[in-house]
């Protein structure tokens, strides 16, 4: 759930060899995908925000079959008929809640020791069965579901995609004007240090609050989103730093979701 970089000393070694010139022309090309970006603009209703999208929802979504199809060949299913009643019921009144009831849904649990779960653009849902059994309650459940579901209505994966390819085209042309292929690696790094890891944890943060929202919607608790996160921490393991992370730090985390439940007057928590 998390990325970690190294190799910091050659990093700043290869800045050595970018000159003024190189760093110009690569500003130059960042303010030509900027520009670039304030035709891709648009405002989405659920975040509140502005997203720069240049990504097709119809190519997303075969991109999503494809996924869904190599993921469901590699990582066998869990047969388990109660557990997947549950994950479905539960997952139904999210996705109602959300206001993408008339969305096709696929939800599948797969047979892993793995906490975790995952979402695709098409809404195809994974659910581990090692996340499953650490779920106490429903709650749980719709903490996890709440938050795929955020991902897919803010418009994450797109919005994803089009930074990536944008970012890439600074880093390609910068790495020409100065010459220097370690230069084009520093870029590389940088851009994704700066602009992709933070820009993820911005994505995951969402998702948790419009969860909350869309648990709240659906009656269910979202005060049990605290605890959820709080056993998820305590099994967690050893983490990066959040700067490096494209998860948020877990004690952020939390206080920002109980933040949020307590603003809304759903708690106190």
């Amino acid at each position: 759930m998390c990325q970690q970089f190294c190799g910091t000393d050659s990093v700043h070694s290869s800045l050595r060899y970018l000159d003024r010139r190189g760093l110009l022309k690569g500003a130059a090309a960042g303010m030509a995908v900027a520009t670039l970006g304030a035709c891709a603009t648009s405002a989405n209703p659920e975040t509140g925000r502005n997203q720069f999208i240049i990504v097709d929802d119809a190519q997303l979504a075969q991109a999503s079959l494809q996924s869904w199809a190599q993921v469901r060949q590699q990582t066998p299913q869990w047969r388990n008929a109660t557990a997947q009643r549950r994950l479905e019921t539960v997952g139904g009144r999210i996705v109602q809640a959300a206001g993408r009831g008339n969305q096709s849904w696929e939800f599948v649990l797969f047979d892993s020791p793995q906490k975790n779960a995952f979402v695709l653009p098409g809404g195809q849902v994974g659910f581990y069965r090692g996340l499953y059994e650490i779920s106490e309650r429903d709650d749980w459940i719709a903490t996890v579901l709440g938050h795929e579901t955020g991902h897919v209505t803010g418009r994450h994966a797109a919005e994803r995609y089009s930074r990536e390819v944008a970012t890439q085209t600074v880093v390609q042309v910068a790495g020409a004007a100065t010459n220097s292929d370690l230069a084009a690696a520093a870029l590389g790094l940088g851009a994704q240090v700066g602009i992709s890891l933070p820009f993820s944890r911005e994505q995951e943060s969402e998702a948790d609050i419009l969860g909350i929202r869309y648990m709240h919607n659906a009656g269910y608790d979202p005060k049990e989103a605290i605890p959820f996160w709080q056993r998820m921490e305590t099994g967690g393991g050893s983490r990066p730093p959040e700067f490096l992370s494209t998860h948020p730090n877990p004690d952020n985390r939390i206080q920002r979701i109980r933040n949020y439940i307590n603003e809304q007057g759903w708690g106190p928590v």
